[in-house]
């Protein structure tokens, strides 16, 4: 069996070569063109390509001969009008439509736990978008909502939260950081999706990919603490005052995020149930913060 992967360059997409090559799966991954470190961040003998998903004609020739896509590749912060659109959604339209020129049955989307929103960013907008075109492809399709994603050198907005409350001796939290989430493994993430993919019971299914503990926003920023010796001071900041403050995309993320988005981690939960996939992929995440 062949799998390509777009984005697996990637901190998760190098993981998940790993992983399918354990499982005996023969590896392609879809880098953009000009990632001159891409070679040195893929396991060795995975094949390398290079293709933009924006760029309809430059990733076709890169599904040929494969039995399954894990598209992973995606805009995950941008303050770019259209961005999120043109990479996220129209970037999967153009792999729905690679894969079916090519030929490809099987089609595993790595969407986001954003979409479940009760109102959507542009990001999330775009995934949502995204699990559109995977859900009316006609193919074999299984879509993976991951949550806050810890570990391995990965998760972009964790690495930045960490950043965040360790920097200073006092920090602001929107709302107290009372919104529930369930953060992810890196590791236990990318069994998920390996054996989402794979596996012909997930066909047709969407399951979110979630550690097993609920924690508040709080109660993470104190696990980091923890983890690092450190002692600081959480300030409490009413919503009323975050809704004015453009300046909170600055503390948390400078300019690669916009307020909005950096607001909606701290203002909706992401606590979702995992018991579809423990039950069909035999998924059994461990905490994060385990030692």
């Amino acid at each position: 069996m062949k799998a390509l992967i777009t984005g697996g360059a990637g901190v998760v997409g190098k993981a998940l070569c790993r992983e399918l090559e354990t499982r005996g799966v023969c590896v392609r991954v879809l880098a953009l063109p000009g990632d001159t470190l891409a070679s040195s961040r893929i396991p060795s003998g995975v094949e390398l390509v290079y293709g933009d998903v924006t760029d309809f004609e430059s990733i076709r020739a890169a599904f040929d001969g494969v039995d399954v896509v894990f598209h992973l590749a995606a805009a995950l912060l941008s303050t770019v009008p259209g961005e999120f659109e043109r990479v996220n959604a129209q970037g999967t339209r153009n792999v729905v439509s690679a894969c079916q020129d090519a030929g490809v049955r099987r089609l595993l989307y790595v969407s986001s736990i954003s979409v479940t929103y009760p109102i959507l960013t542009p990001y999330g907008e775009s995934k949502l978008a995204g699990e559109d075109a995977v859900k009316g492809s006609g193919l074999d399709w299984t879509v993976v909502r991951p949550t806050l994603v810890i570990g391995d050198g990965g998760g972009v907005e964790f690495n930045m939260y960490a950043r965040y409350v360790s920097r200073f001796p006092l920090y602001f939290l929107p709302g107290g950081g009372l919104a529930r989430k369930r953060p992810v493994r890196s590791v236990d993430l990318v069994q998920g999706i390996a054996v989402a993919g794979l596996s012909e019971s997930a066909i047709g299914k969407t399951y979110a990919l979630a550690g097993p503990t609920v924690m508040t926003m709080a109660q993470i920023a104190k696990s980091v603490l923890d983890a690092r010796g450190l002692k600081r001071l959480m300030i409490p900041l009413p919503w009323s005052i975050c809704r004015r403050l453009a300046v909170l995309k600055a503390w948390i993320g400078g300019r690669k995020v916009s307020a909005e988005q950096a607001l909606a981690g701290f203002l909706y939960d992401a606590a979702p149930s995992i018991e579809s996939a423990e039950k069909d992929l035999g998924y059994h995440p461990k905490s994060p913060f385990e030692p």
